[in-house]
């Protein structure tokens, strides 16, 4: 058996994980008064979670393979360098849990754990070239080219969400101004939203998908919104062209909180998007653009692969 945490900028996911199964999980939602003292909060909310996991399932602490971590940001030397959708920097977790674990632990980007997870056994498994997006709190990303994940020396590298798609635009988390995923992440699109609706900002990604976009958009009509939505898909469109235009894969799959709009009539109007004429470089044959098999597990199941 082996544990897979998956740390994002808005919940804390730990599953007990047997090959690409997850046996029994658990998950933490981040509220605003954890993220007052986040680093203490995570810390102990993983202990938690994996000590309560263990007892329900039987399983020995001392008998789990690996402990394996997907958290965002820039990862280095086993370190969280930067995060900014967790408000973290120069963190140390795996030296925070091996105080109470003495088992293998490690941490890698949450976006290259979740296409792991669609490479090994998932989406891209039958694919040499492609590009994974993890579209969520933010937008994180990987590639793989003849069937390898790349990866830079220094650092983690594949910021998808922070190529800059409108010069001095909207204040990222990252510092930086204009960044895609300030436009095109799930975060972005339910900022907008709900202050075009004048409704608390603080809802589910699930609310959004089930109710607001099928019940605003599609049955009342919501002008307002549809303008909204089509402008987020315009800014999605745009960022996945562009990788398109860059490596040239045989397939874009979407993983994170998006992949569920995947039966959302939402997830087609991307697509037509996509492939609309003079949309990319070449013309030809344009990739497959699917969602992400295991949803928002992938990040939980590849992070015990690496």
């Amino acid at each position: 058996m082996k544990i897979g945490i998956d740390l994002g900028g808005s919940h804390i996911g730990v599953g007990l994980i047997e090959d690409s199964n997850i046996i029994a999980s658990k998950d933490k939602i981040l509220t605003r008064e954890d993220r007052v003292n986040i680093k203490e909060t995570i810390v102990k909310e993983i202990v938690s979670m994996i000590k309560e996991l263990c007892k329900e399932n039987n399983v020995k602490e001392e008998d789990l393979e690996i402990i394996g971590i997907a958290s965002p940001g820039t990862i280095s030397n086993g370190k969280i360098v930067k995060a900014g959708n967790l408000g973290v920097k120069d963190f140390d977790l795996v030296r925070e849990l091996k105080k109470v674990f003495n088992n293998t632990i490690i941490i890698r980007n949450d976006a290259k754990c979740a296409a792991m997870a669609e490479k090994v056994y998932g989406t891209m498994k039958n694919y040499s070239d492609a590009v994974f997006l993890c579209l969520g709190t933010g937008i994180g990303g990987a590639v793989f080219m003849n069937g390898k994940l790349l990866e830079p020396k220094r650092y983690s590298g594949f910021e998808m969400g922070h190529m800059i798609l409108n010069k001095g635009g909207r204040l990222c988390t990252c510092g930086k101004r204009g960044c895609f995923e300030t436009y095109a992440s799930i975060k972005a699109l339910k900022m907008k939203v709900t202050e075009t609706l004048d409704i608390d900002s603080d809802i589910s990604g699930e609310y959004l998908r089930e109710v607001i976009l099928k019940e605003e958009v599609f049955e009342k009509h919501n002008e307002a919104v549809i303008q909204d939505l089509e402008t987020f898909l315009d800014y999605l469109q745009t960022g996945i062209c562009n990788y398109i235009d860059i490596f040239e894969p045989e397939i874009v799959v979407l993983g994170g909180s998006f992949s569920y709009y995947e039966k959302n009539p939402i997830f087609q109007m991307l697509i037509d998007k996509i492939n609309a004429p003079k949309t990319t470089f070449n013309e030809g044959i344009k990739p497959k653009i699917v969602a992400a098999t295991f949803k928002n597990d992938a990040g939980i199941i590849g992070a015990t692969l690496m």
